[in-house]
C-alpha cells in the first residue's frame, strides 16, 4: 500500500491580513486581493468563500513549486487533498515556464474530501500547480488542503535544529521564538531551537519570554557568547546541530526576521526528498512593505565577486501590484548560487564534510558557504513558498557605516576562494573605481576602511579567528575619527548653507551618457587633486544632499555638504580635503595593483588554508578561548 506525506500545507495569514493577503489569496480583482468581498480567513489553514464567489490560490505561499520538485527530487507525482464544506467547485491549474495557465481537472464538492493525482513530469523550464475554489449558492469553506508526495519504503522524516542569532534585538528575537513555538505542526520537524544571544539586552529578560519558552519546552536552549557577528552566531548553531544525533539539518534564521512557520516544514520536507544533500533557502520579503519580495534567488558573478538576481527575476517584486499569475518570470525555474542566511536550511552532512562558516563576523559568509558547497557537488535551491519577512535594505548605506570594512574584505576573500577568472577578473579595477567614487563624494572614512580591509586580506586566512572578537570595535573607533562619520541631529546647531566654491570649466549637470560621465569625472578628479578647498567651505556647508540623492556628480562643484544619514536621524558635514584625496588615491592605486599582481598567490593560500579555519575543531577552539564552549 502506498504511503504519502504532506510536503506543503495551504496556509493563510491571521494577523496583518491587509498587508500580506496578496501572498496567500488571489481574487483576480487586481486590487491586491483584499479579503472582505470574496472570502474570510477563518484560521491558519481555513478560509470561507462567499456564495457565488471564486478565489484562486495561485499565490506565492499557496501554489506548489512543481518545477523545483522535478529538478531536485525523485518525486514524479503529487497528490492534492482538500477537505471542504458546503457546495462548490475545485479546479486545478498548472502554469508553464511562460506563465501561461491551463486547467487540468475540476471536481464538484459537497461536504467532503476531494483529491487529485497530478504528474510532476513537464516542468523542466518552470511552472507550478494551484487550485481555485468557487462557491455555489451558499458559502463554502476550505477546511484544509495539502500537497502530498509518495514516500519510498526507506524514507525517514528529517528533523532540524533551528539556529537564531541575536544581538540586542530581543523583541524581534522573541517574536521569532513565538512564531516557531506556537505552531504545533512545526514541532514535528523540530529537534531543537538554539538561540545564540550575543548581546547585553537579553531575549530571556523580555516580557513574554517564559510563556514562549514553555511552548518549546526542552527543545529551546539559550547560548550566551560575546558578539562574534552573524558568522560566529550561526557557526555556534551549526556546531550545536552537529552535537545532536537527531538533527539532520540546521535552519538558520535572522533575529530581525519574521518567519512564515509553514516555510520551515516545507524546507525540511523538500530536503528530505532531495536527490542529494541540498541547501534549501527561503526568499526575503520586506518587513516594512510585506507584499514585496526582495529576492527569490541570486547568483554570484565571479568576474567581480558580486551578486545579482537569478535569471530574468528582479529585486523588489510587489505581489499586490503584480500577482503571481501575472508575473511570467516568477513561473520560470530559477537557478541560484546561494541564499541569504535570513532563512537557510543546511544538511548536517554538508557541515561535516565542508566545515562551518568563515570566521568573518558578517557579510558574504552565506555566499561563500554555498559556493564552497557547490564545488563539492551540493546545490543551493531557493524554494518558492519558503520565505521570511526581513528588514529591507533601502534605509541602509553600508559605505556610510563600519560595515563597509567587512563587505569589502569578505567580498575579496570570497573572490580569492571561488573566482576562477585570472587575477580576479574585474574585481581589482572595480574596487579601485569604487574608491575613486567614494573620494569624489568626500567619504574618506569609507575609503580608509576599504584599505584596512585589503591589508587584512593580505595577512591571510589564519588571522581571521583572532580578528573576530575585537575587529568590529576597532573599525568603529577608526571610522569615528573622520568628520564624515559624525552625524548631527540638531540642524540648528550648524552654520547656514552658503556657497563659496566654484565648478571647474563651467556648470555641472547630471551626466546622461557614458561619455559625459567620463568627461565630468575627469573634471572632478582634476579639481579635487589640483585646486585647494575654499576656506569658506569649512565655515559654512555649501549644499544639502538628501540620502536618497547622494551620488558622486553632486559633489563636482562644491567643497562641503550636509548629507542626510540613511536612517534620517541627522546629517553629516562632508568636507573636501585635497591632502586626503592625494593620500587615499595613491594608496588605492597601490593596494589594488598589489591585489591584482598577487591574486594567484593569495588565492592559492586562501584555498589551502581556509578548510582548516572553517573546520568544527577550529570553531570549537575559538569558542573555548572565549570561555563559551559549553
Amino acid at each position: 500500500m502506498k504511503s504519502y506525506v504532506a510536503v506543503n500545507h495551504t496556509v493563510f495569514p491571521v494577523e496583518g491580513v491587509a498587508e500580506v493577503s496578496a501572498l496567500y489569496v488571489d481574487t483576480g480583482t487586481g486590487d491586491g486581493s483584499q479579503p472582505g468581498e470574496a472570502y474570510e480567513i477563518l484560521g491558519r489553514r481555513s478560509i470561507r468563500i462567499y456564495a457565488h464567489k471564486r478565489v484562486s490560490l495561485s499565490t506565492y505561499f499557496n501554489s506548489f513549486p512543481a518545477s523545483y520538485w522535478q529538478h531536485w527530487t525523485h518525486a514524479r507525482s503529487v497528490r492534492l487533498v482538500a477537505t471542504v464544506e458546503g457546495r462548490g467547485l475545485i479546479s486545478v491549474y498548472k502554469s508553464s515556464a511562460r506563465g501561461r495557465a491551463s486547467a487540468l481537472a475540476s471536481k464538484a464538492f459537497h461536504d467532503e474530501t476531494v483529491s487529485f493525482d497530478l504528474p510532476v513530469t513537464s516542468f523542466i523550464d518552470g511552472g507550478s500547480y494551484w487550485f481555485d475554489i468557487a462557491a455555489g449558492t451558499d458559502d463554502a469553506v476550505l477546511v484544509s488542503a495539502e500537497w502530498q508526495v509518495e514516500t519510498p519504503p526507506e524514507w525517514k522524516p528529517g528533523k532540524t535544529t533551528v539556529g537564531i542569532t541575536t544581538f540586542n534585538r530581543p523583541s524581534y528575537c522573541l517574536n521569532q521564538i513565538i512564531a516557531v513555538g506556537q505552531n504545533e505542526h512545526v514541532h514535528e520537524v523540530l529537534d531543537r531551537v538554539i538561540v545564540v544571544d550575543q548581546g547585553t539586552d537579553l531575549v530571556s529578560d523580555q516580557p513574554g519570554f517564559a510563556e514562549a519558552a514553555a511552548r518549546l519546552g526542552e527543545k529551546l536552549s539559550i547560548v550566551r557568547q560575546p558578539n562574534l557577528g552573524g558568522s560566529g552566531g550561526f557557526s555556534r548553531a551549526m556546531l550545536e546541530s552537529l552535537e545532536s544525533v537527531e538533527s539532520d539539518y540546521v535552519l538558520l534564521l535572522d533575529d530581525d526576521a519574521i518567519s512564515e512557520p509553514e516555510a520551515i516544514v516545507r524546507a525540511v520536507r523538500f530536503a528530505d526528498f532531495a536527490k542529494t544533500p541540498t541547501i534549501v533557502g527561503g526568499g526575503m520579503l520586506h518587513l516594512d512593505d510585506r507584499s514585496v519580495l526582495y529576492t527569490q534567488g541570486e547568483v554570484w558573478d565571479q568576474r567581480k565577486s558580486w551578486m545579482r538576481p537569478s535569471g530574468a527575476s528582479e529585486y523588489d517584486h510587489d505581489f499586490a501590484e503584480e500577482p503571481l499569475r501575472e508575473t511570467p518570470e516568477l513561473h520560470r525555474y530559477l537557478d541560484a548560487d546561494f541564499n541569504g542566511w535570513w532563512m537557510c536550511l543546511i544538511p548536517t552532512t554538508i557541515l561535516r564534510e565542508i566545515g562551518l562558516s568563515m570566521p568573518v563576523f558578517l557579510k558574504f559568509d552565506d555566499i561563500e558557504f554555498s559556493l564552497r558547497a557547490r564545488e563539492r557537488g551540493y546545490p543551493t535551491v531557493c524554494l518558492p513558498g519558503v520565505a521570511v519577512w526581513h528588514m529591507a535594505w533601502h534605509d541602509k548605506d553600508p559605505t556610510r557605516t563600519w560595515e563597509e570594512y567587512f563587505i569589502h574584505r569578505n567580498r575579496v576573500i570570497t573572490g580569492l576562494l571561488h573566482s576562477h577568472v585570472p587575477n580576479g577578473g574585474y574585481l581589482p579595477l572595480h574596487a579601485l573605481l569604487g574608491d575613486i567614487k567614494l573620494l569624489f563624494m568626500l567619504q574618506y572614512s569609507a575609503v580608509h576602511l576599504r584599505h584596512e580591509a585589503l591589508r587584512d586580506v593580505f595577512g591571510g586566512p589564519r588571522r581571521l579567528p583572532a580578528l573576530l572578537p575585537a575587529k568590529q570595535a576597532e573599525i568603529r573607533e577608526l571610522r569615528s575619527t573622520f568628520v564624515d562619520s559624525k552625524v548631527v541631529d540638531d540642524l540648528t546647531s550648524l552654520p547656514p548653507v552658503r556657497r563659496s566654491s566654484r565648478a571647474l570649466l563651467g556648470r555641472v549637470t547630471r551626466p546622461t551618457n557614458p561619455i559625459a560621465a567620463i568627461v565630468l569625472a575627469a573634471r572632478v578628479g582634476i579639481r579635487q587633486l589640483i585646486i585647494k578647498q575654499t576656506p569658506g567651505s569649512r565655515r559654512n556647508p555649501e549644499r544639502i544632499i538628501p540620502a536618497q540623492d547622494i551620488t558622486w556628480w553632486r559633489f563636482a562643484d562644491i567643497d562641503s555638504a550636509l548629507v542626510t544619514s540613511p536612517d534620517g536621524i541627522g546629517v553629516a558635514w562632508y568636507q573636501r580635503d585635497r591632502g586626503m584625496m592625494h593620500k587615499y588615491l595613491w594608496n588605492s592605486i597601490r593596494l589594488n595593483l598589489r591585489l591584482w599582481r598577487q591574486w594567484k598567490r593569495l588565492a592559492e593560500m586562501y584555498q589551502k588554508q581556509m578548510p582548516e579555519v572553517t573546520s568544527p575543531d577550529s570553531w570549537r577552539a575559538t569558542f573555548t578561548s572565549l570561555g563559551t564552549a559549553d
